[in-house]
């Protein structure tokens, strides 16, 4: 029996579509986050297109493109909600933050099925708690607390590989995945981008706004891994 919460191995057993419009949204909408971009990571995309050959023949699925994975961390807010002045605070505060938090390394290995998508969840979350609770910081210490909706601190990391577009049971993707031989992948966490993201075209997409490192190692303080 694991110790970890059931978010994090528990299959979902009914699948719902994914692309709603969330509040706010619609096409031509521009969103601020910081998501950690993974599609770079070699070892990932090996692991991401296993799982994406094992579903490649079903109905139902959107597989992601390498270069659109991305593990969901934090939003900031719409494009128009917030000044190019507060904006450019938040970066300076979030970099200055950033640099206080010491690089780390994921393991990311066996797939989950949420109820909208398939993912990846890491093995270790703390250090993106860590991560996120950063950046979650800096951006009240510019705007202020409760001033933008952060969201749920109830945080469930994971990239996600494929998003569900049709309501449906779980079952033959519970089959076809757990079919899949495979060993850890390793993704290094050694900057944070803020994206400016849409998903205009039934995938979320993005440009890079700025990229914020963690602090430097020195020879004789390594990065823990």
């Amino acid at each position: 029996m694991t110790d970890k919460p059931e978010w994090m191995w528990r299959h979902a057993t009914e699948l719902r579509n994914h692309w709603w419009w969330r509040p706010g949204w619609q096409i031509g909408t521009r969103f601020y986050a910081f998501h950690l971009a993974v599609g770079d990571c070699e070892e990932l995309a090996i692991l991401v297109a296993r799982y994406q050959d094992a579903i490649g023949d079903m109905v139902g699925f959107d597989p992601i493109p390498r270069e659109w994975l991305h593990l969901t961390m934090q939003g900031l807010a719409f494009v128009d909600d917030i000044s190019p002045e507060d904006l450019a605070s938040v970066v300076k505060a979030t970099r200055a933050e950033l640099a206080r938090v010491e690089p780390f390394t994921l393991a990311f290995n066996l797939p989950l099925i949420r109820p909208e998508a398939l993912v990846l969840v890491p093995e270790d979350v703390q250090p993106l708690n860590d991560l996120r609770n950063a950046v979650r910081s800096a951006i009240e210490k510019v705007l202020g607390q409760g001033t933008i909706d952060l969201g749920s601190t109830d945080f469930q990391p994971h990239v996600s590989f494929a998003y569900v577009n049709a309501d449906r049971s779980a079952t033959d993707a519970v089959t076809a995945l757990e079919g899949v031989e495979s060993t850890p992948a390793h993704f290094h966490v050694g900057t944070v981008p803020l994206i400016e993201m849409h998903r205009d075209n039934r995938m979320y997409e993005w440009r890079r706004i700025e990229s914020m490192a963690l602090r430097e190692s020195t020879p004789s303080e390594p990065a823990r891994r």
